[in-house]
């Protein structure tokens, strides 16, 4: 990720500059390029013009959170323009992902640079021009506006007609009743932070091999900013713990986040899906691990955004109705939140799984889409919900002097210092090793070091 592109002012500037480019080609201003197909009866710049306009409305907030527990300091993060800005509306993020992908392209007549050092908080990705002060966020503009436009344009027309839905899950895969599993939320950010999770994951999946212990990595969704397949391979796929050359021996598995459909879903169908080390999910975006004693059953909450796509309810319903087996659901949106302030958080997903949920057949839930760590009580009939969504975005660290809200239970207080009193939260990941009827979970730091250790039975 690039510095200005995670500025939120910069990023909003060439938003305009976009739809004013767009406009002109499309015949809406003055001139007089023929116009780009429509987009089921909208026009792109009608799209884009929009998601401006809520943008603007918007406060400057971090991330995804909206819940005001966050580091209250001499600077409040949550009024200022230095967070890092990783949008949660589909179109602006697709601004940031042409962005991105025109400023690392060699061609172009803007550049980069990645000065040598220690690993930041955020990105030490830059555009290689300073003002006389030496500031780094100077007001930068793209020179070529037709490059950036153009791969906009592409990207709401991919988000508007996204990759079709595969309803056949993957095949069911059998887990050995000793096994180990990592599990890493929100981690394809590729920044350096994320890149050396990604080096503590691998750590404990060779330990899985050295032991003879069967291995399953888990990613919970999204990668940044919009799931563009250049993404993929730039940010998850070179540094995703589990080697190409151990494809045969790790199994590999990835849920549908948010993110991931921003521009269609294509990256994450046709690029991440086809990679082999992806090969068991049979490019379906949900899936069933089981032993004898538990199963896991992996959900696509972002075809159908903070949903649940048919025929995935029934499919959980007939797994889960008659079995004796435990089971762990995931997916990358929430059943619920204590930092989400909308009621309608996970309401579908709750409303769809209600028979399962009511008859309190779900012992665990793990999901991502909230940038944090978070334990809960038991809550919505499930006994062990648990927020693993920290692996790789960048966030303000919390204010550790007020209590958590009901139904949350823990959540790690490590963080990072990344300036002048920023304070940002730690990022981690999780290792669910099944033992039986039981599983030891431990919470892990960026850091190698364990936050939290509880087992689940």
């Amino acid at each position: 990720m690039i510095t200005e592109v995670l500025d939120r002012s910069i990023v909003l500037q060439e938003a305009m500059r976009i739809h004013e480019h767009l406009n002109l080609i499309t015949g809406h201003g003055r001139g007089t390029h023929s116009a780009p197909p429509p987009v089921d009866g909208k026009d792109v710049t009608d799209i884009l013009r929009k998601s401006i306009l809520s943008e603007l409305k918007k406060s400057v907030s971090p991330s995804t959170s909206s819940v005001g527990r966050g580091f209250k300091g001499p600077r409040t993060p949550a009024l200022s323009n230095d967070a890092p800005y990783i949008s949660s509306d589909p179109i602006i993020s697709i601004v940031q992902s042409a962005l991105e992908l025109y400023l690392r392209d060699p061609n172009t007549p803007d550049s980069i640079e990645i000065p040598d050092g220690a690993r930041p908080a955020v990105t030490a990705a830059r555009i290689a021009r300073k003002t006389a002060n030496g500031r780094i966020f100077e007001k930068f503009s793209v020179t070529d506006i037709g490059w950036v436009s153009s791969v906009v344009a592409m990207g709401i027309r991919q988000f508007v007609n996204k990759h079709p839905f595969n309803s056949a899950a993957a095949p069911s895969v059998d887990m050995a009743d000793r096994c180990r599993m990592i599990v890493v939320g929100d981690w394809g950010s590729g920044i350096p932070r994320a890149q050396h999770v990604g080096l503590t994951m691998r750590r404990h999946v060779n330990e899985a091999l050295a032991s003879g212990l069967e291995c399953h990595v888990v990613h919970l969704g999204d990668v940044y900013y919009s799931g563009f397949e250049y993404e993929y391979r730039e940010r998850f796929l070179p540094f995703w713990p589990v080697d190409v050359t151990q494809s045969d021996r790790v199994c590999s598995w990835c849920l549908n986040g948010n993110h991931d459909m921003y521009s269609g879903g294509y990256g994450y169908f046709d690029c991440l899906l086809a990679d082999p080390r992806f090969a068991r999910q049979n490019q379906s975006s949900f899936f069933r691990l089981a032993n004898s004693h538990w199963q896991v059953l992996g959900l696509d909450t972002a075809w159908d955004d903070d949903g649940l796509k048919d025929p995935q309810a029934a499919w959980v319903r007939e797994h889960v109705g008659s079995g004796q087996r435990k089971t762990v659901l995931m997916s990358h949106h929430q059943l619920f939140s204590v930092r989400e302030n909308s009621p309608d958080v996970g309401k579908v997903l709750r409303k769809k799984l209600a028979h399962v949920l009511e008859a309190d057949k779900i012992d665990m839930a793990v999901w991502g889409h909230e940038h944090r760590m978070m334990t809960y009580e038991p809550y919505e009939h499930v006994r062990f919900p648990r927020l693993i969504g920290h692996g790789g975005v960048p966030v303000w660290a919390d204010d550790f002097s007020r209590s958590l809200p009901f139904p949350g239970r823990f959540q790690s207080e490590k963080w990072q210092g990344g300036g002048l009193n920023e304070r940002f939260a730690n990022m981690g990941f999780a290792v669910m090793d099944f033992d039986g009827p039981r599983i030891l979970t431990t919470y892990y730091s960026e850091d190698g070091t364990a936050d939290l250790e509880e087992t689940i039975e």
